[in-house]
């Protein structure tokens, strides 16, 4: 269990609790959601389709090895998790050598070794093009907060001066950058505000291409109109959990 003391322009403070293994917070013995479990609620149909893409795939590159049905079945209905498991693994590197770097320059441990991996590389190297174009001052990584007000907690990948502007980043290996990214950092932009007491100027989401190391930096700063959308997500999370552990307890 990681323990977390945060203080807040009050006076107050909290002990945030997190266990790694469960991905679970909890301050004083009792659950928080976190900002992901939250948006975890947002319908994701596009996965169906990539899903059955990555069997079809499969069984293009093994129909012709004389494998029997029940491998044959066994290979497709578990090409999906094999291609998302190889894509973690390159978001793990270019995540952790970015968190490193920062921590870096924050005067916290050792300049990170580049990975040995071609699309990570890609990435890493996209990302330090992006912090020399911009004025970045970075002030933490990988930072667990939590929200007083509503109840819910999360980890952030970096909060930093961007150009000036006081901001929340969140680094994300993905096809593309998804609607609800920008509600996750608005989420995560709220606990700032009441942690540092002051006011989200923008929030940036960093893409790396899992399969190509592209990189993409996309700026918002509709905090109040992305805040009220996970807010609604918030409320409902709440309800459905409610209803659930009523229909288990009969």
């Amino acid at each position: 269990m990681i323990e977390t003391p945060i203080n807040y322009p009050d006076g107050s403070a909290v002990i945030l609790n997190f266990d790694p293994k469960k991905h679970y917070y909890n301050v004083e013995g009792n659950y928080v959601p976190s900002v992901t479990t939250i948006l975890n609620s947002i319908a994701k149909p596009a996965l169906i389709p990539w899903a059955v893409k990555m069997g079809a795939e499969w069984y293009q590159e093994n129909h012709d090895k004389g494998l029997a049905v029940e491998e044959v079945m066994k290979g497709i209905k578990g090409a999906h998790r094999k291609r998302s498991t190889d894509a973690l693994e390159v978001g793990k590197m270019v995540h952790d050598w970015c968190e490193k770097a920062i921590n870096w320059k924050l005067g916290r441990g050792e300049v990170p070794d580049m990975p040995e991996h071609e699309a990570a590389e890609n990435s890493i190297n996209a990302f330090r093009r992006w912090v020399t174009e911009n004025d970045v001052e970075w002030i933490s990584s990988e930072e667990k907060v939590y929200s007083k007000e509503h109840n819910y907690a999360g980890t952030i990948d970096a909060v930093a001066k961007v150009n000036g502007e006081f901001s929340v980043i969140d680094f994300k290996t993905s096809a593309a950058v998804y609607n609800a990214y920008h509600l996750q950092c608005a989420a995560y932009g709220q606990c700032v505000r009441e942690v540092y007491g002051k006011e989200i100027d923008s929030s940036y989401i960093l893409r790396f291409d899992k399969k190509t190391g592209a990189f993409e930096s996309v700026r918002s700063n509709e905090f109040a109109e992305n805040f009220k959308a996970f807010y609604g997500f918030l409320c409902g999370y709440l309800r459905l959990t409610e209803l659930d552990n009523r229909n288990k307890r009969k």
